[in-house]
């Protein structure tokens, strides 16, 4: 069975159409987030197939609609109207057979009404951890209102209109500024005041690097991928079509002035490139909401750092993980329904180690531009990533 969309392989029906599951997560978040889209030619009629269905949301969308796809079923099970049927599949993590899914009753979702409450407030926090952390840089980096800033939930810090092109001779990493916002992220982490000074300061570390990842992951799932933009976490932009030079193309020398500004260049710039490239299109596939995102970031932060962190704090570790787990699998529940709300959730945790990946990606990266002394930062910045205590 074809794809109605793309034409790639499609394993079951999906929001009432055949399709794969890229195409099935691309309508979903769509829907969810209630997303427009303008074609890029303007006429309506860009060719959609499996290797350009990221070239035109617009005309991918109304191919998706053109075949079937049914808004409604975007609904979680509870909200559907009565008689509907099953036909779409809510795992939407790239790649994944549902008959390997793990199963997730080693975490198993309390079933007491109040430690269902807890639960539920846990998850309250998570969101609002992630409000607070865009509401920051919203007031850093854009000129909004403060009504804009401290009205409700905000799940993105950004408009389109206000990002900024990335000038890599300007970068110096994360700006004091934004170390400070992702202190008190890390600091209101259920279970940080628990571990050791040691353990919190290498957990800190790893949540900026997880922050990295994820942010810019939603971001440009959000506003970037339609125009090509890869979002950074502070409003800037790196346009991905085509794709920039990486800095080893023969000639590339003559455009720098210092065997160090080429570094730096490629350093930062490689990285990105590969993160558009080879994790983005599963990112997107997965299609996160606002909430699962909050969850599996914070999930991450104690995933990454778990090997490192003193034999002290395993415990805590092992308790915090539990905890978002079922944080996690009770969201999806509520969301999805008691039979895919488990299958969701387990794709999602199943994606944390590709974020993982991303992390030791970056923190290399940051190894190396320290290491050419690339890098002219704030003193403190300079010892959070200090090649000598990161991994100490």
């Amino acid at each position: 069975m074809k794809c109605a969309i793309c034409d790639s392989v499609a394993l079951s029906l999906h929001f009432g159409a055949p399709s794969c599951k890229a195409c099935a997560a691309f309508f979903r978040r769509t829907v969810a987030l209630d997303i427009t889209y303008d074609c890029i030619t303007g006429n309506q009629d860009c060719e959609v197939n499996h290797e350009r269905r990221m070239a035109c949301k617009k005309c991918r969308y109304q191919k998706c609609i053109n075949n079937n796809m049914q808004r409604y079923l975007v609904q979680s099970k509870r909200e559907r109207p009565d008689g509907v049927g099953n036909t779409e599949d809510a795992s939407l993590s790239p790649s994944t057979p549902l008959g390997s899914i793990p199963s997730t009753s080693s975490a198993p979702l309390p079933q007491s009404p109040m430690e269902n409450d807890e639960i539920r407030k846990l998850n309250e926090h998570f969101f609002k951890m992630d409000s607070n952390l865009n509401k920051s840089r919203r007031m850093a980096f854009t000129n909004s209102r403060l009504l804009d800033i401290f009205s409700g939930m905000c799940k993105m810090p950004f408009e389109k209109h206000q990002l900024q092109p990335f000038d890599f001779r300007s970068y110096r990493g994360y700006q004091k500024q934004e170390y400070v916002m992702l202190f008190n992220y890390a600091n209101t982490l259920p279970g940080f005041q628990e571990l050791s000074n040691a353990s919190q300061n290498f957990l800190f570390r790893i949540a900026c690097g997880v922050d990295f990842v994820i942010s810019s992951s939603y971001y440009t799932m959000c506003i970037g991928t339609e125009s090509n933009l890869l979002i950074n976490q502070d409003g800037t932009y790196i346009q991905m079509k085509p794709l920039p030079l990486l800095g080893d193309e023969p000639g590339t020398e003559l455009m720098f002035t210092k065997k160090e500004e080429l570094e730096k260049y490629k350093n930062i710039i490689k990285p990105r490139v590969k993160s558009w490239i080879d994790f983005m299109p599963h990112y997107e596939a997965l299609g996160p909401s606002f909430e699962e995102n909050s969850i599996l970031k914070a999930l991450c932060c104690w995933q990454t750092a778990h090997f490192n962190l003193q034999e002290c704090d395993k415990d805590t570790v092992r308790k915090q993980k539990s905890l978002l787990t079922q944080c996690l699998l009770k969201w999806c529940i509520d969301t999805y329904g008691d039979e895919e709300g488990p299958v969701r959730a387990a794709n999602i945790v199943l994606f944390s180690s590709s974020i993982c990946s991303e992390v030791m990606e970056l923190v290399n990266s940051l190894i190396i531009m320290s290491f050419f002394e690339i890098m002219d930062c704030d003193p403190l910045i300079n010892e959070i990533l200090s090649t000598t205590t990161l991994f100490s």
